[in-house]
């Protein structure tokens, strides 16, 4: 049940989005085209039919709806997942009443839109056995077990979760998504009651739809499987009637909503987190020029110094702060202009220490560098510059007097690799966990003098997921922390 060599399209106007899915997928064996504009898009996805097309929403010349609807008018059939920083209900509920399979927020790690994939081949696969036993009995090869089969390929194919009951509550028919989606501990079994088996949730949903029976048209409830949204399914229930109106079973549908839920969730935490990291520096300077303003400590203009000074610092922290959320704003929505070029990874590291120098000299710290030669990557040079002042700058705030930085670079099979250590105050393991969520910032004895915004290592995450690479952490609290980044070296 896997297809070895798929065939991928990718339409998608930014470049290190269609290398990063292109390098993926390509070193897994598979052919992956790809298109930088709509219209070249609409070309090639309608010249051949691919197993997979991989869709920007917004593409530049035309709208990605459209790409999408004409692919699906030619190859009605075609998996198509579209990959969109646009990432709102509106558009998901659009896309998938044109026929798109499965929808992912930009930006994303390897890892997520690797398990997209797995999931998209695993139905393409059923499409095409569907497609092959269709095909046999048109030549009037099948017998009535091939065409059993066929029937059940068909509903496995399905993305959703069917479970079809007659009127005593007995499983008459389901799919290996049903199950799936519930995560059901015990086995469904054909014939046998459905209470035995479904959490208590559902057992009320079923409970319902029994005592409605002689009324019940349609019933249409939400699970939360995995709180708060990390998987949530919308169950769909209607009746099963004959040709004479009379009730003979039951229909349940069940439709993974989980990541519609958690765009809602983020955008209500966003809000949230943010409100309150721009309150916090607003009220203090409000209350150090009112003071001033009142002269609540006397007349003499030298006692208030040292509350304009704290003003401004303050201000400044709100710059950062708005900065920041400017910059990864623009990212998630697509709208970074980049100007790639080639780069020395080493020489940015090297220019990059050299911007630190004073900095940490002032922080009693010591310097080491390890500079290999030849690690040229395609990127923006401003981009790869906010990435290591990030990291630097960490490794200098959270580090302790007569301590040590250190900035190593590598190669490591087809990568740039860079490591940025500190002899610092290190991190606790349930601290680790939240490092790049945004506005998470750690909270010990050692931290409470120290000032940041909390979205420096989000906007190094969100870089480095752009380029196809990753970053990793490793850190022993008090003894210090060693960021590791990944990014792919340039074609020759």
């Amino acid at each position: 049940m896997k297809i070895e060599r798929a065939n991928i399209l990718v339409v998608d106007d930014e470049f290190g989005m269609r290398e990063g899915i292109r390098r993926l997928f390509e070193a897994q064996g598979h052919r992956v085209e790809t298109a930088e504009t709509g219209r070249n898009g609409i070309d090639k996805g309608t010249a051949e039919e691919f197993d997979i097309y991989f869709l920007d929403l917004k593409i530049g010349d035309i709208d990605g709806v459209e790409v999408l609807g004409a692919i699906k008018a030619h190859f009605p059939e075609a998996i198509c997942v579209i990959c969109t920083a646009y990432a709102s209900i509106e558009t998901a509920v659009e896309t998938t009443r044109l026929g798109a399979y499965n929808y992912i927020a930009k930006p994303f790690a390897p890892e997520e839109i690797q398990l997209v994939f797995d999931r998209a081949i695993e139905r393409r696969w059923y499409i095409l056995e569907a497609r092959q036993l269709r095909a046999e009995q048109e030549r009037r090869l099948l017998e009535i077990t091939q065409e059993k089969s066929r029937i059940r390929t068909i509903i496995n194919s399905i993305a959703d979760g069917i479970v079809v009951l007659n009127q005593d509550e007995e499983v008459v028919l389901f799919n290996p998504q049903f199950p799936r989606l519930l995560e059901l501990d015990k086995e469904l079994v054909i014939g046998r009651s459905i209470r035995e088996v479904l959490p208590e949730p559902y057992q009320e949903l079923i409970a319902d739809i029994f005592r409605q029976k002689d009324s019940l048209q349609a019933l249409q409830q939400e699970f939360i499987i995995h709180p708060p949204a990390k998987l949530v399914v919308m169950a769909n229930t209607t009746t099963i009637r004959d040709d004479q109106n009379r009730l003979i079973g039951y229909v349940s549908v069940l439709r993974d909503i989980s990541e519609l839920k958690q765009l809602e969730l983020l955008k209500s935490q966003f809000v949230n987190m943010a409100a309150h990291e721009l309150k916090a520096p607003l009220t203090a300077i409000q209350g150090f020029l009112e003071m001033v303003v009142d002269k609540t400590l006397g007349d003499e203009p030298e006692t208030y110094d040292n509350y304009l000074r704290r003003s401004l610092e303050r201000s400044k922290t709100l710059i950062t702060l708005i900065n920041d959320l400017l910059n990864i704003s623009r990212i998630q929505a697509g709208k970074i202009r980049r100007e790639i070029e080639r780069l020395d990874l080493s020489q940015q590291a090297h220019s990059a220490a050299d911007f630190f120098a004073n900095e940490i000299e002032k922080h009693e710290l010591t310097l080491e560098t390890e500079f290999a030669d030849g690690l040229v990557i395609d990127a923006d040079r401003e981009e790869i510059q906010r990435l290591l002042t990030n990291l630097i700058s960490n490794a200098i705030k959270y580090n302790r007097p007569q301590g040590s930085v250190t900035l190593r670079t590598s190669r490591e099979k087809g990568y740039a690799r860079l490591d940025v250590s500190d002899t610092g105050i290190g991190m606790k393991p349930e601290e680790k966990e939240r490092l790049f969520e945004e506005f998470f910032r750690a909270k010990n004895p050692h931290t409470r003098s120290i000032t940041g915004t909390g979205l420096g290592l989000t906007l190094v995450k969100k870089i480095v997921d752009s380029y196809a690479g990753r970053i990793e952490a490793e850190s022993e609290y008090e003894k210090g922390t060693t960021f590791t980044l990944y990014l792919p070296l340039a074609e020759r």
